[in-house]
């Protein structure tokens, strides 16, 4: 009977409003799920390309659409079904209290929305993710309160791990953390009786066998479904207070234990069969298997907390597989209130102010068009330069499709230059509409591929394209006795910059003030050959030559 006194509203008046009709009922919340459809339909369009980047690639399998491609958040679709069905057990087995705060709630809607519609204006999509949510919790507080908030946070919350971060966000960690998980499946497959060294993310196995154990340059690709799988497993364990939160703290190690499991299988796989066999269905099964030993890992860890409490004479009370639902406990049967609550003003003031908002969005992801136009970095390098007063010709050199997949973009252009008795220039350029990950920064990938990075620092080129100063990263990296010099910089609307972060900022900033959302990664890597000065004027002198083509061709 406590739960039920939430039921009632503070006021009296409002207590004995007539009940409503359910056509009333039944349509406010159609026009609600109408305008959220409309408002955020665009962003999980773009969600489900960044949760399955070769989707779009209609020629290949629906099985190959799902697993191609590197993604964080083949986990995603699955975070939305366990929200949605932690809301309905909710729904059915919790009584929800029952006391509106259309204040709080329309303040935290309508900033939500507000915020929805700057990231749509400047073509940020996560950030749309994350303001869905926020939304989403608007409309609890406006139309039942802050105590049924309470009780539906999990449901919410939860929804966080299908939102796709920006990848550079995670990545250097997730570099560190495959890095280790990489080193500890190596030397436990050595304990095993593997004959193997690891360079990079490649394996070197007994008869001339290699094994490229994962793309290290998206680092440790479970990490975020080993963590939402966590949060899961603290919210139905049987621990409470701060042991439930370190069972969640447990997160990251356990992913990088549930990985190094992985790449041993893969590497023995490899050494007593075939490197097919652990690339093929050992390869696709194997991405399970992190989960079940995950599971393992949370479970074995939950036992021992509770097996140590009960040793110093704390014993953990047997509980509910969800917080507040006794086993065997019978359906709730919820107050109309909760139903006709959206019927009620205030819930036509949430009516309108999201589809104010949906409309808002389609305006801003329609009507308006981005300056994106096509195909732009096939016609942004000349086929011949003349950085040093000689002609240098160039061929193009193909991007294969498992790379864009990876950057998710498929205009990426390199062009190899080349000029008899001296050394070749590659000139790289990622562009992207709206995608960030393509413009990553490069030392990442080069590490990741096993290469030593051993010089590393700004550099300012003067007086290039009549502009001053253009602010470049120059990185040497070693392979073996094969030295590589690199110079990039970042293109984002007219200005160049060497930080990603800034021009994660100056692209933002773009797409709010005119719709310019786009960015641009320009690389260019010589071999050094007499010495590093000597690779540094030459890549330097091709950087100069090639930012004026850039200016007119890129947006």
């Amino acid at each position: 009977m406590a739960d039920l006194t939430g039921w009632v509203m503070a006021s009296p008046s409002k207590a004995c409003e007539r009940p409503l009709g359910q056509w009333a009922i039944a349509g406010g919340w159609s026009l609600l799920i109408l305008g959220l459809g409309a408002g955020f339909g665009q962003n999980f369009v773009e969600m489900w390309h960044r949760w399955f980047p070769a989707w779009h690639y209609h020629d290949l399998s629906l099985y190959e659409r799902i697993v191609a491609g590197e993604s964080y958040y083949t986990h995603a679709p699955l975070a939305l079904l366990v929200s949605l069905a932690a809301g309905v057990a909710a729904y059915r087995y919790r009584a929800i209290p029952f006391g509106p705060r259309p204040g709080l709630g329309f303040a935290v809607l309508g900033g939500s929305l507000l915020v929805h519609l700057m990231s749509c204006l400047a073509r940020v999509n996560f950030v749309s993710g994350f303001a869905l949510i926020g939304v989403l919790a608007g409309l609890v507080l406006a139309l039942w309160g802050v105590g049924a908030l309470r009780r539906l946070w999990f449901v919410l919350f939860f929804l966080v791990f299908m939102v796709p971060l920006p990848e550079i966000s995670i990545s250097q960690l997730n570099f560190e953390l495959k890095k280790i998980a990489a080193e500890g499946g190596v030397r436990l497959a050595g304990l095993l009786g593997a004959v193997v060294e690891r360079a990079g993310n490649r394996v070197y196995l007994e008869g001339d066998k290699s094994l490229v154990i994962a793309n290290v340059c998206n680092g440790l690709r479970t990490l975020i479904s080993v963590i939402a799988f966590a949060a899961l497993y603290a919210y139905v364990c049987r621990l409470r207070g701060a042991w439930r939160w370190a069972l969640f703290g447990a997160a990251i190690p356990v992913a990088v234990v549930s990985n190094t499991v992985r790449i041993v299988g893969l590497i023995m796989v490899a050494d007593r069969w075939s490197v097919e066999a652990a690339t093929g269905w050992f390869h696709d099964v194997s991405g399970l298997m992190i989960l079940v030993v995950a599971f393992g890992l949370l479970f074995g860890l939950e036992q021992v907390i509770m097996r140590a409490l009960a040793w110093v004479g704390r014993p953990v009370q047997a509980a509910a597989l969800l917080p507040g639902v006794r086993p065997g406990a019978a359906r709730v049967r919820q107050p109309a209130a909760l139903s006709e609550a959206i019927a009620r003003p205030r819930g036509w003031t949430c009516i309108v102010l999201v589809l104010l908002g949906g409309g808002g969005a389609i305006w801003l992801n329609r009507a308006i068009p981005s300056t994106y136009a096509g195909d732009f970095t096939r016609r942004a390098l000349p086929g011949a330069l003349s950085p040093d007063g000689q002609t240098w010709h160039s061929y193009v050199m193909p991007v294969d499709r498992r790379t864009q997949m990876i950057l998710e973009t498929e205009d990426a252009v390199m062009h190899r230059y080349v000029r008899a008795g001296a050394e070749p220039v590659d000139v790289c350029i990622v562009f992207s509409q709206d995608n960030r990950k393509g413009t990553h920064p490069p030392d990442v990938c080069l590490e990741g591929g096993g290469l030593d990075i051993i010089l590393q620092g700004d550099l300012k080129l003067e007086d290039v394209g009549g502009r001053g100063g253009l602010p470049c990263r120059e990185i040497v990296v070693q392979w073996g006795a094969q030295r590589t010099y690199y110079v990039y910089t970042y293109k984002c609307g007219e200005r160049y910059s060497n930080s990603f972060w800034a021009q994660q900022f100056i692209i933002f900033r773009n797409g709010l003030l005119n719709r310019n959302a786009s960015g641009a990664l320009i690389r260019i890597s010589t071999p050094v050959g007499a010495g590093i000065e000597e690779a540094r004027a030459r890549a330097s002198g091709f950087m100069r030559c090639v930012i004026p083509h850039l200016d007119r061709t890129l947006p």
